[in-house]
C-alpha cells in the first residue's frame, strides 16, 4: 500500500519542484490582461494572463508595481516577466510578476471585435428583429446549469410572482470548451416545446468564465429560434454578445425572470375590483327591483278592495264629520235664534207686566178685557205677579180715566 500524504504534503511537494525548475525562473509570458483587481491597501496586483485557449492566474507585489511605466488595464495586450511560482494553500500555480511592458490590443478583444462586426452586418443586433415577450406566458423555458444558483434564484421568483405559469429546465454546461455546443443543443430543445419565452441564465463569473456566451455558435443559436429569448448572463455589468443577440438583456438572472412573467397580485387586484363592480351593480339592481316592487306594491294595494274600503270609510268618516259639524252649526243657528225669540217673548210676558206692578182679571178663567164682558155680582179673580185673590164685582164704572185727570 502506498504511503498516504495529506493535502498540504502534495502541495508542499508540487511547489519545490516548480521552485526548483529553472526553466520557470525569469521568463517572459504574453497574453491579454483580464479580471484585473488591485488591493489599495496591501498595493498588489492580481490579474488573469489569457490567449484564445488558456489563462494564466498572476500576481505582482507591491515593490515590483511602483515601477510600472503602464496603466494596466482589461483586454490590454502585454508581455510579462517573472517566476513561476504555486500558492500552496490553494493548490494553484501562478506567474510572479516583476515588470509588465505593453504589446497593443488584446487578440481575445480583437477576435471578439471582429465576431460582433460580422454578426450586425447579418443582422443579428437589429432592434426590429427583436421578438416582444409575451406579457402573460403560460409555459416559460429556463435553459442554465442545473446546479447553479442562477436556477433557484429563477424559480422562486416564477413561482412567487406567477406561479400559474408552468417552467420547463434544460440542463446545459455554461462554461468549458464543451459548452457552446451544450447551449445549443438546449436552446433548440426549448424551441421545440413551443414556450412562450425562453430564459437564458448563468451567474457571474470572471471573462474566461463568460466566454461561452461570445461565441458564435451559440449567438446564431439564440438568432435562429422561434421562441423569444431573454439572455440574462452575470452579473449587471457583464455583457456578451448573448445578449446583444437575444430579444431582451436581463441585467440578473433574477431580474431575467420578472421580465418574464407578470405579477399575479396585480390579477387578485383587478378580480377584486371586478368583484367590487359587481357587487355594486347587483345592490344597486336589487335596489331599484326593491322599488320597482314597491312601486307595484302600492299600485296594487291602492286598486284592491280592501284599500277601497279602507279610502271610503275614511271619505265617509270626513263626510260625516262635515255633516255634524254642518249639523252642529245650524243646531246652534237655531238655539240663538230660539233664545233670542224666548228673551223677546219673555219681555213680552204678562208675568213680566205683572211684576211691573199690573194685575190680571180673569172670569171664568177668561181674561177680562173691558167691562162688558162682566156683570155687578160676578165673581172675579185677580192676579198678581206673586199671587192671586178673589173679588165680586159691585159696580161698573164705564171711564176710568176720567178720575185720572
Amino acid at each position: 500500500m502506498s504511503v498516504i500524504l495529506t493535502v498540504s504534503q502534495i502541495n508542499k511537494y508540487i511547489a519545490s519542484k516548480i521552485r526548483g525548475d529553472m526553466k520557470l525562473k525569469s521568463i517572459a509570458v504574453k497574453g491579454e490582461i483580464s479580471n484585473l483587481n488591485m488591493n489599495y491597501s496591501s498595493g498588489r496586483y492580481y490579474f488573469t494572463l489569457k490567449d484564445e485557449n488558456s489563462s494564466l492566474k498572476a500576481i505582482m507585489f507591491s515593490n515590483s508595481a511602483r515601477n510600472l511605466r503602464i496603466d494596466l488595464k482589461n483586454g490590454l495586450s502585454v508581455m510579462v516577466l517573472g517566476n513561476i511560482d504555486c500558492y500552496e494553500r490553494d493548490g494553484i500555480y501562478q506567474i510572479v510578476v516583476t515588470d509588465i511592458q505593453p504589446i497593443g490590443v488584446g487578440t481575445v478583444k480583437e477576435s471578439l471585435d471582429n465576431l460582433k462586426s460580422r454578426l450586425n452586418e447579418k443582422g443579428y443586433f437589429k432592434s426590429e428583429l427583436k421578438k416582444k415577450i409575451p406579457d402573460k406566458p403560460k409555459a416559460i423555458g429556463v435553459v442554465t446549469s442545473s446546479s447553479g444558483a442562477a436556477l433557484q434564484d429563477i424559480l422562486n421568483i416564477l413561482e412567487r410572482r406567477y406561479p400559474i405559469c408552468k417552467v420547463y429546465v434544460f440542463p446545459t454546461l455554461v462554461q468549458g470548451s464543451d459548452a457552446k455546443d451544450s447551449i445549443t443543443d438546449a436552446l433548440m430543445q426549448a424551441d421545440a416545446m413551443n414556450l412562450d419565452t425562453i430564459i437564458l441564465a448563468r451567474g457571474g463569473g470572471s471573462a474566461e468564465d463568460l466566454s461561452v456566451f461570445n461565441e458564435e455558435k451559440v449567438a446564431d443559436a439564440i438568432f435562429n429560434v422561434k421562441t423569444p429569448i431573454i439572455s440574462a448572463v452575470g452579473h449587471e455589468t457583464d455583457f456578451t454578445i448573448a445578449d446583444l443577440v437575444a430579444d431582451l438583456r436581463a441585467a440578473t438572472p433574477s431580474e431575467a425572470a420578472e421580465r418574464a412573467s407578470d405579477d399575479i397580485s396585480t390579477y387578485y387586484s383587478h378580480i377584486n375590483n371586478i368583484n367590487q363592480r359587481i357587487k355594486k351593480a347587483l345592490l344597486n339592481r336589487i335596489s331599484d327591483s326593491h322599488m320597482l316592487l314597491k312601486y307595484a306594491s302600492d299600485r296594487i294595494l291602492s286598486s284592491s278592495p280592501k284599500k277601497r274600503l279602507e279610502i271610503g270609510d275614511v271619505k265617509l268618516r270626513n263626510t260625516e264629520q262635515r255633516l255634524k259639524i254642518c249639523i252642529d252649526n245650524i243646531v246652534s243657528k237655531y238655539e240663538n235664534r230660539l233664545n233670542s225669540s224666548a228673551l223677546l217673548l219673555d219681555s213680552y210676558s204678562p208675568l213680566k207686566v205683572l211684576s211691573r206692578g199690573y194685575s190680571l182679571t180673569l172670569k171664568d178663567d177668561k181674561v177680562i178685557t173691558k167691562t162688558d164682558d162682566i156683570s155687578v155680582g160676578d165673581i172675579i179673580e185677580i192676579k198678581f205677579s206673586e199671587s192671586s185673590l178673589s173679588a165680586e164685582v159691585k159696580e161698573k164704572t164705564n171711564n176710568i180715566w176720567s178720575d185720572l185727570k
